[in-house]
């Protein structure tokens, strides 16, 4: 997916996972990497789905943070 941000033009690349040979692929067309991490790109998503499952069902919902650095 780097590839098809750098054909289009793209100056920076956001992704949640988090792999060293996309670094380096990155840094030959000077395109910028941020490898955000999973837990931290995606559990807004998880609340915000729970929310709305919540609000639609009219069913007690709990999210639970489990802290994953990757």
């Amino acid at each position: 997916m780097l590839a098809d941000a750098v054909d289009a033009g793209g100056s920076a690349y956001i992704t949640g996972e988090v792999s060293e040979s996309t670094v380096h692929l990155a840094r030959e067309p000077g395109v910028g990497f941020i490898a955000a991490g999973h837990h931290a790109t995606e559990r807004f998503g998880a609340q915000a789905l729970g929310q709305a499952v919540a609000e639609h069902f009219g069913i007690k919902v709990e999210f639970v943070d489990i802290d994953n650095p990757a």
